[in-house]
């Protein structure tokens, strides 16, 4: 069995995900940062994106990926705690809407909503 480690995804409404995880992916202000288990520590602000994770459920390793907007990553060698505004799935999208929140961010110059409704369009394969 691969080394695990314990991973929780929280929003401010609900805990989104909380398991072990071979690996987090995270989108931070400096670029994707990979997690792995016995990781050295790591603070980091995290920009919207596509967060990325490979966790244990019923004893399959499982793939997890959810848009998320603005938050924070914590990596320490025994955990990963990931807060972000918010965690959408696939099936939470609605892709219309995401392209008239890109076109409206893109105009408003607002560029954290212009990478999350880019981030939702690439989640459920529609490239902006």
């Amino acid at each position: 069995m691969a080394s695990t480690v314990p991973f929780t995804l929280i929003t401010p409404s609900e805990i989104v995900f909380q398991g072990e995880a071979e690996l987090v992916i995270a989108v931070t202000t400096e670029g994707e940062e990979g997690i792995l288990p016995h990781h050295a520590p790591l603070l980091a602000a995290l920009r919207p994106g596509i967060l990325r994770a490979n966790v244990r459920r019923d004893g399959a390793t499982e793939r997890l990926e959810r848009a998320t907007g603005r938050g924070f990553i914590q990596a320490l060698p025994d955990r990963v705690t990931v807060l972000v505004d918010e965690a959408l799935r696939f099936e939470d999208v609605d892709v219309a809407r995401a392209k008239e929140e890109l076109a409206a961010a893109a105009g408003a110059g607002d560029r954290a909503a212009e990478a999350f409704a880019a981030a939702k369009l690439r989640l459920t394969g529609h490239q902006q």
